[in-house]
């Protein structure tokens, strides 16, 4: 893209929400007037508004009024005119790409102001943070993709035993204990009796942290999750024990019976007893920590808080611990026996300590990032009037079977019953099975059940269509979007056309730019610069053999007639005079100097005070200094066969068309651009209605 039109593309790219540019209150009227007309295709104020808003917010300069404005806004359209003349938008490649551009601004706008949801759900899990819970629960299995009978009978269930539990005439916690080794899915807190010990934030499924952290301590609470119901008792509430880092003495039983588990309880008692006499920690779990990880770490876990996967035995035990250096009695973990030693604490850190990892977590847990996304599906549901047929999706099944799950299912004819309704409008099972045979290559991870497969990609269809029909809704009815759109539609014929007509003509004329280079030479020089050289020499003959040299150049500077005239001239206008010494020298012997150079660009004239000639002061009172000072330092210095000198050139040498080509293509691309509006504006008729110009002035 060239630089000098980069700037509108952008601007016919951008959404008006970018901007933050205020525009004062204009009447109604006054926005729907016609302010131009070009050819038969009248513009509104409020068209030319949204194009000043625009440029006004991404230029600096102030002094621009609204007629240059509004020069520039017929000179766009004029292009936009021609672009549709010649048909620019009924490409493949435009529309496919439009298409792109459409789907992603108009999922921008449908879910505007999601990263902030984002953001405040990231600082309310840090809150959470701040304080543990103790929770039993019950747990009824029940997938949110199993059929409806199987969904309300496990509905049915926890609810039930919810009943129990409330009507018992017994203490409600012993038939709480009772109902979970009766009902409840979670083997693994039976042991327990229900109990899953103190968990935190970011540890459990959203829906269950949910209705952890919003009940009172002493409650029940029934959730619902993507696995199931729960029926979960609060049993207490503590602030966090923060992160404790810890080491471990492990003993595992050589063989899982009963013998194996009493002779690692022997070992770990006689750890313990050597603890208590004295002896070191980290000696013991050199000797008995068998595990290789444990032994390379000698047994430090490092730190470890509430939300990390260890047995609760093993952070409870170590939460406990009140002093650095204390250790624990013998503890059974599932796995052995251990001892833990508390090493030192952290507190909570800070907001900022844990920010962008829970940011990170909370987009990568489907329990989490569907949350803000399903807030927004339903709002669109909502405003679209959603209605769906459930025992119409049910009834399908029938005709899917188990090939879809390989993805060689082929959609039969059947009844068009409606699935749902949108707006009024009903999606039947006909285009439905069509989307189904589409994506069924697409396969669904640990999704082994065909009916469960069809009910997940009926969700995703759903939400296809809820957001397809909601960004029609925008195209129709939302001015915003309807702009924006539109501006990029513009923008992309536009850079099109320009590329046709600027771009690729500019590159290619060649005799042109040549033409146009000498004609405007005096725009393509160097900056006036002086650098800092230093010649290494092998040895002090060839340090004789540089000084000559430079005594040489020093005499063409001063316009003296010297042998190598030409040569120095050469390498001058080239902009690298320490070649003509390298390469003199070189030609005899390759490997006798080598040269560094340092470049530096004068900005000041102080930059070379003790080479230039101070002049009389002008009319303003300011100093002149001499326009074409050039030459060698008068410091040279020589130290252990190395040579620095400075050459100063004050004042530009003259760019080749070679060394100018990029900036010569930008000017020369900005005269063909000149020249061809010159001849659009002779295609096309332009009128401005002055009235309406004048009084939007009083408002802008």
């Amino acid at each position: 893209m060239k630089k000098y039109v980069v700037f509108v593309l952008i601007v016919c790219t951008l959404p008006l929400a970018i901007f933050s540019q205020p525009v004062p209150p204009i009447p109604e009227s006054l926005m729907s007037d016609t302010i131009v007309t070009i050819d038969t295709v009248s513009y509104t104020t409020r068209d030319f508004v949204w194009f000043y808003t625009k440029y006004t917010s991404y230029e600096t300069d102030d002094s621009t009024g609204v007629d240059s404005y509004l020069n520039k806004f017929v000179e766009y359209r004029m292009k936009v005119a021609e672009a549709e003349q010649m048909q620019l938008d009924t490409t493949k490649a435009f529309r496919d790409d439009f298409f792109k551009y459409l789907k992603i601004t108009a999922h921008n706008r449908m879910y505007q102001g999601a990263e902030e949801k984002l953001d405040k759900m990231v600082k309310m899990e840090y809150d959470r943070l701040h304080w543990d819970y103790e929770v039993s629960h019950i747990f009824v299995k029940s997938n949110i993709y199993d059929s409806p009978s199987a969904k309300r009978a496990a509905e049915e269930k926890i609810h039930a035993i919810r009943s129990e539990i409330y009507d018992a005439a017994t203490l409600p916690d012993y038939t709480f204990k009772k109902c979970v080794q009766e009902y409840s899915d979670d083997n693994l807190s039976k042991e327990y009796d229900g109990n899953v010990g103190f968990i935190t934030a970011m540890v459990s499924p959203y829906e269950y942290e949910e209705a952890v952290y919003n009940t009172k301590v002493g409650n029940m609470v029934t959730v619902r999750t993507a696995e199931g119901w729960y029926l979960i008792l609060v049993l207490q509430k503590r602030p966090t024990k923060g992160a404790v880092d810890a080491a471990i003495i492990m003993i595992y039983p050589q063989t899982d019976d009963e013998q194996g588990w009493l002779e690692a309880k022997s070992t770990i008692d006689t750890v313990y007893a050597q603890l208590q006499q004295g002896m070191p920690f980290d000696t013991l779990s050199n000797r008995y920590n068998l595990n290789p990880q444990l032994r390379e770490t000698k047994g430090v876990l490092g730190l470890i808080d509430n939300g990390m996967p260890y047995s609760r035995e093993l952070k409870e035990t170590m939460f406990a611990l009140e002093n650095d250096g204390d250790y624990s009695a013998p503890i059974k973990l599932p796995y052995g026996y251990a001892i833990i030693k508390r090493r030192w604490a952290l507190p909570l850190q800070s907001f900022e300590f844990y920010k962008d990892n829970f940011r990170e977590r909370i987009e990568a847990d489907r329990t989490r990032n569907t949350v803000i996304e399903n807030e927004y599906l339903e709002n669109m549901k909502r405003d679209l009037s959603y209605k769906p047929y459930p025992a119409t999706l049910e009834w399908c099944l029938q005709f899917v079977d188990a090939s879809i799950l390989l993805g060689k299912w082929t959609a039969p004819v059947v009844e068009d019953a409606p699935l749902f309704e949108l707006n009024g409008y009903r999606y039947g099972v006909r285009e439905f099975f069509e989307y189904l045979q589409a994506i069924q290559k697409n396969r669904l991870n640990d999704v082994y059940d065909k009916d469960m497969l069809v009910r997940i990609r009926f969700d995703n269809y759903v939400k296809r269509r809820v957001e397809l029909a909601t960004m029609k809704n925008m195209e129709e009815n939302d001015k915003e979007f309807q702009y924006t759109m539109q501006e990029y539609h513009d923008g992309m014929i536009v850079y099109e056309l320009m590329n046709r007509e600027v771009f690729r003509y500019a590159e290619e004329d060649t005799v042109g730019m040549k033409f146009y280079y000498n004609q405007h030479k005096e725009q393509y020089m160097t900056e006036p610069r002086r650098e800092s050289v230093t010649f290494t020499c092998d040895n002090e003959k060839t340090v004789a053999k540089v000084m000559k040299l430079l005594n040489q150049q020093d005499l063409w500077y001063n316009g003296a007639k010297v042998k190598d005239a030409d040569k120095i001239a050469y390498y001058e206008q080239k902009g690298t005079p320490q070649m003509y010494i390298i390469n003199t020298i070189a030609s005899k012997n390759p490997n006798a100097v080598s040269v560094d150079v340092q470049d530096k660009i004068l900005r000041h004239p102080e930059d070379v005070l003790m080479t230039i000639t101070l002049l009389e002061e002008d009319d303003e009172g300011k100093m002149a200094f001499a326009k074409e000072l050039k030459g060698i330092s008068d410091k040279i210095l020589v130290e252990n066969n190395t040579i620095t000198v400075t050459y100063y050139y004050f004042g530009s040498r003259q760019l080749t068309m070679k060394e100018a080509k990029e900036q010569l293509l930008i000017d020369y691309q900005r005269q063909v651009e000149e020249q061809w509006v010159k001849a659009l504006k002779k295609r096309h008729t332009v009128t401005i209605n002055r009235t309406v110009a004048n009084e939007l002035k009083k408002h802008l």
